[in-house]
């Protein structure tokens, strides 16, 4: 929680205090679910209520509390016997993946996009400030202008895409951040520990499919409005299934008895050496095995040597 509240304090404006209200709304949610079911919808509802009183509904940075609740509920709602396994778990971020991929029909939209974009280029202007007072010379700071001034022209033609992606992944952690939360209330309660699973056996269900599916379609028809949409679901529908062909190479490599150090210090120095290549194959791995099931494959029986 210290490390949360630090970055509450250095986030400005009303989108700092998500770093608290999220992991505390979804602790609350998933006790509330776990102990009395689907009467916890109680605890979504009202902070739906709460902030468009206190917030307004026009406040984008107020929905992601009642939104990251409801999915706080439905991981309390799932805790009873072993659990979901973590692509399961994952799947409860679908309420959230839903407001992130709306973002674009939201009125003040572009004027967040705006906004971010004047943070950051105000923050290369810093930077080429620091740059001449450090006594570097002319040339070296008229090189750095023009290398920022290429990445402002590209994120400002990407920004507006990745956004809502990027959003989704920081309320995404933070949900997270509540659930050890939780886990750490439900200890103190004397309540069963949360269920855990490892990463070798994260798998999306099907339904994951159909949002990548989905998301392409939207890119490739180009249809007004729903491009950034379909960017969203793309993005993070790809994501998990990256994760998935990550876990299947774990899960694989773990059974032929390689230690997991060695298999994390694999996956480090690939990703650095070939990042782009990485990711792709990453849900490549993860896309097929939807089909093929590599995990429960059996290995097929030696032949005798004679």
């Amino acid at each position: 929680m210290l490390l949360l509240t630090v970055c509450a304090v250095e986030t400005p404006g009303p989108w700092g205090g998500l770093w608290l209200l999220v992991p505390l709304a979804v602790a609350g949610s998933l006790l509330v679910g776990w102990r009395y079911g689907p009467r916890g919808v109680i605890v979504p509802i009202a902070l739906f209520v709460l902030s468009i009183v206190l917030a307004g509904p026009l406040e984008m940075w107020a929905w992601w509390v009642p939104v990251a609740s409801l999915t706080g509920l439905w991981m309390g709602l799932r805790e009873e016997g072993e659990g979901p396994g973590l692509g399961e778990r994952a799947w409860t971020l679908l309420p959230i993946l839903a407001l992130a991929a709306s973002l674009p029909w939201v009125l003040h939209y572009s004027d967040l996009v705006a906004k971010l974009e004047h943070e950051l280029r105000d923050g290369d202007a810093q930077l080429v400030h620091l740059a001449k007072q450090y006594g570097h010379s002319t040339d070296r700071v008229q090189a750095l202008e023009d290398a920022l001034g290429d990445q402002a022209k590209l994120r400002a033609q990407a920004l507006p895409r990745v956004l809502p992606t990027v959003l989704f992944l920081w309320v995404a952690t933070l949900v997270m951040a509540g659930r050890a939360l939780g886990g750490r209330v439900a200890s103190s309660l004397r309540w069963p520990p949360l269920s855990r699973a490892a990463l070798m056996r994260w798998r999306l269900p099907d339904g994951a499919l159909w949002l990548l599916i989905a998301g392409l379609a939207l890119v490739v028809a180009q249809w007004p409005g729903w491009n950034i949409t379909g960017w969203t679901l793309l993005l993070n529908a790809a994501l998990g299934f990256g994760v998935q062909g990550i876990a299947v190479v774990e899960s694989l490599l773990l059974a032929r008895g390689i230690p997991v150090s060695i298999i994390a210090l694999m996956f480090v120095v690939v990703s650095i050496a070939a990042l782009p290549v990485f990711l792709l194959a990453a849900v490549a791995v993860g896309l097929s095995d939807v089909w093929l099931d590599f995990r429960s494959l059996e290995a097929a029986p030696r032949a005798d040597v004679e």
